[in-house]
């Protein structure tokens, strides 16, 4: 009983929280998008080279090549130089990273430099300037 009685606190305070800051419950509950970036076999670039997600979605990096990557950010570059650096991905293997703040991120494979691309993150719906 104590039990219940927590939970419909809790969901009232959240509920009437979000009807004070104007997020609609769809907005509150609504999950991180997932976006894709492969690494083509012996392509040495990244598809796509720029991506356009919103703040609090999530970027997957896909290593179809049959060499190793790494991710990372380019300094001096973009809204945080240092915002990226993915361990080793391996063949067939991915790693990922989401992305809180709106800007624009520049990146290159730290092994391949020739290999760039880029994420722009725009705000999300409600998020604060």
């Amino acid at each position: 009983m104590r039990r219940i009685y927590w939970t419909t606190f809790f969901f009232v305070i959240v509920t009437g929280l979000l009807i004070v800051k104007g997020v609609s419950a769809e907005e509150a509950v609504k999950p991180s998008t997932v976006f894709e970036v492969h690494i083509p076999k012996a392509a040495d670039k990244f598809e796509p080279a720029l991506l356009k997600i919103k703040a609090g979605d999530t970027v997957k990096w896909i290593n179809d090549d049959d060499r190793k990557h790494v991710i990372a950010s380019i300094p001096g570059k973009g809204t945080n130089d240092k915002e990226l650096f993915a361990p080793q991905i391996v063949p067939g293997n991915s790693w990922s990273h989401t992305f809180t703040k709106s800007g624009e991120y520049p990146y290159f494979c730290y092994i391949h430099y020739v290999m760039m691309g880029a994420v722009v993150v725009e705000e999300a719906p409600g998020q604060a300037k």
